[in-house]
């Protein structure tokens, strides 16, 4: 039974969702968080979706287990068949794909693009959820990118990688900003504000939407109106499990700003 000292979850295909724990962080610097990185399975937007499915339930059970008193699904793609895997989790999920959506429909944009993983762009969840919400946007162009989270995942830090990472970003891109003309990007995938100062650089002026902040701000309302905010006065911790390389990821939660890890574990892949 959750309470208001239980943790907050977090779960993703891999490191990306650090871009949620951030937020998490900026706005409920008290609240303790639970993240799990299905790093042996990455990219999930190249899985087909019977898979993903199961790997998501896989990391819903894992999350039950703890207790969670609340979810944040920070992977956007499980966010697309969110509603087939998320019947065995008792509390209530936020997922990504609908924070983008509502960031959207705040705007005054009338072309959105929307960069995401393959499986999430052929969902074409985005452009329904956008229109639907935003009446102001007339055309949504949405992109998916099948090496960009991948290439995040594992350069992120190493300065001659990420030269593969801004090459693939003009490659996404280029059409979409200098030709189409977007008025703003949601990143669709949470690796991609992990690199959001180099989007920044090579396309200035381009609004960038990311779907974290608003994860965090409808969190931080729930907890706030349920009276589940923890009341306590320290800074909460940060624990980690994942499936990939326990060094690794501690790595990068530090490269992002993500102090006070309580601990980086291995926790055991589902075998497909």
């Amino acid at each position: 039974m959750s309470d208001q000292h239980s943790p907050v979850g977090i779960l993703d295909s891999g490191i990306g969702g650090f871009s949620v724990a951030r937020q998490a962080r900026r706005l409920l610097p008290g609240e303790n968080l639970l993240y799990f990185g299905d790093g042996a399975h990455i990219p999930y937007g190249n899985h087909d979706q019977d898979t993903i499915v199961a790997l998501a339930r896989y990391m819903f059970r894992f999350m039950e287990e703890h207790e969670v008193k609340a979810l944040l699904v920070a992977c956007n793609t499980i966010s697309c068949v969110l509603d087939r895997c998320a019947d065995g989790v008792s509390c209530p999920a936020f997922n990504a794909v609908q924070a983008g959506a509502d960031a959207v429909s705040r705007l005054e944009a009338g072309k959105v693009g929307v960069i995401s993983t393959v499986f999430t762009h052929n969902s074409r969840i985005y452009p329904q959820k956008i229109l639907a919400r935003s009446p102001r946007t007339a055309v949504v162009l949405s992109c998916g990118c099948p090496d960009l989270a991948r290439l995040v995942e594992h350069n992120l830090g190493r300065p001659e990688g990420m030269a593969q990472v801004d090459e693939n970003l003009r490659r996404e891109l280029d059409r979409m900003v200098l030709e189409d003309k977007v008025d703003c990007c949601v990143l669709g995938c949470t690796h991609y504000p992990l690199v959001a100062d180099r989007i920044r650089r090579l396309y200035p002026g381009l609004p960038l939407i990311d779907p974290a902040e608003e994860m965090a701000r409808a969190l931080k309302a729930y907890l706030d109106r349920e009276g589940l905010a923890n009341p306590q006065t320290s800074p909460g911790k940060l624990t980690v499990y994942t499936t990939g390389d326990v060094a690794e990821y501690a790595l990068r939660a530090q490269q992002v700003g993500l102090e006070r890890i309580n601990k980086v574990e291995y926790y055991p892949p589902m075998i497909l």
